[in-house]
């Protein structure tokens, strides 16, 4: 008798399982991200009060997503790294609504903590992606953007009918669905051998001096950011707009954000990674300087369709020289210090000094600071950033097979 066999399933594709993963990142943290400094304001919070507790967040953040990353790089899966952030963001999420203004600020600071991982999810797609080209990262990056477009544009409405307190319950079940995502498809990955210590005498390389002086660059473009986006969702409010308005706002930034991350690859070859970066500082400043004297709520949030321009080269600019400048076998590291300094280090001093300039002389001198601060960052950049990377020796590059990637189409 012939015995029946059940077909085995078959594995997600490596590059629907990134895209999947960064379009769902990008759908969770609409839902929260943009309307987190609204919330606390409908709280009862003050601007510095605000920036004292997003300057906390992003400390905390800072602390474990480096901590997090080291272990990444040693020993600890970076894909469970990330399932497991995201059962814990889901259910702390779900804390937002205890009364107390008190409570719901160590429960933002705790959501921070805890999210940290998901900057790890970098490093896992540059891992995959090593036999492919480095610019596909953009195009695969661009599914966040996409995600947070619609996702921010429909929480805004949604948010606006219902009130703030509709927040846990839109992000805790999409960050639960991006947790079981990356629990099947993402499969943990062999971890970069790094090269023998003694083999023919070489040493082992070490990060950069320029990645150092880049460094600076990230925490002088991170603490402008921090000051200007986080209150000009203020400034919106205050200027007659709601939560569809701050939800559309960051909508229009990531509709300019997916043809710019689609088109990155292009600019690169011509320009390089160091002068894009700059070139979104430029962008930048031009923005704040916008904003310093914009008296109009829907204008203010119109100025976010060039913002998404600005991020989008910056970013993956950011992205790309990291990669470039540290060692393979420290690549989770490298990422998760930029994005440390970037999205941790750099808000501490610019959402608190943000939200003290703010208070006591107006968002118009904020704004104005802020232009001094983002075109020293793209200024350093240039200045600190090698015009051309040295290729990576085959000592220093991975030698674990990786998985077969095809290029990726947007």
């Amino acid at each position: 008798m012939r015995r029946m066999s059940q077909p085995a399933e078959r594995p997600i594709p490596p590059l629907r399982s990134l895209n999947g993963a960064f379009l769902l990142v990008g759908i969770a943290d609409a839902t929260l991200l943009p309307f987190i400094p609204l919330l606390l304001v409908e709280r009862g919070l003050s601007a510095s009060a605000i920036g004292l507790v997003l300057a906390c967040a992003a400390s905390g953040s800072f602390t474990v997503g480096l901590a997090c990353a080291y272990l990444a790089d040693r020993t600890w899966s970076a894909e469970r790294l990330v399932v497991f952030a995201s059962a814990g963001a889901a259910t702390a999420a779900l804390l937002l609504n205890l009364p107390g203004v008190v409570t719901v600020a160590l429960v933002v600071i705790a959501l921070s903590l805890i999210r940290s991982p998901f900057m790890l999810l970098d490093p896992i797609a540059l891992r995959r992606l090593r036999q492919a080209r480095r610019t596909d990262y953009a195009r695969i990056r661009l599914r966040t953007s996409a995600g947070w477009a619609v996702s921010s544009v429909v929480s805004g409405a949604l948010l606006q009918g219902f009130g703030l307190r509709l927040i846990p319950l839109l992000y805790a079940p999409v960050t639960l669905f991006l947790g079981s995502w990356m629990w099947r498809a993402l499969k943990p990955t062999p971890l970069d051998p790094g090269p023998a210590a003694g083999a023919g005498g070489r040493r082992l390389p070490k990060i950069p001096v320029a990645f150092a002086g880049f460094l600076v660059s990230c925490f002088l473009l991170g603490a402008s950011l921090a000051a200007t986006q986080n209150f000009l969702t203020l400034q919106i409010d205050f200027l007659g707009g709601g939560a569809f308005l701050i939800g559309a706002a960051a909508g229009f930034q990531a509709l300019t954000e997916i043809p710019t991350m689609a088109f990155t690859h292009v600019l690169t070859r011509h320009l390089g990674n160091r002068v894009l970066f700059a070139i979104g500082c430029g962008i930048y400043l031009a923005i704040f300087l916008a904003w310093a004297f914009v008296s109009v709520a829907l204008t203010a949030a119109l100025l976010k369709l060039v913002a998404g321009v600005a991020f989008a080269l910056t970013f993956v600019a950011a992205v790309t020289i990291a990669n470039d400048l540290v060692p393979a076998r420290l690549r989770a590291t490298g990422q998760a210090l930029m994005k440390s300094v970037l999205f941790g280090v750099a808000p501490i001093v610019g959402s608190l000094g943000g939200g003290l300039v703010y208070e006591a002389f107006g968002p118009r001198v904020m704004f104005l600071a802020s232009t001094v601060v983002v075109g020293a960052a793209g200024l350093t950049a240039l200045l600190v950033v090698p015009a051309s990377v040295r290729p990576r020796s085959p000592e220093d590059e991975v030698t674990v097979p990786a998985p077969e990637v095809a290029p990726v189409t947007p």
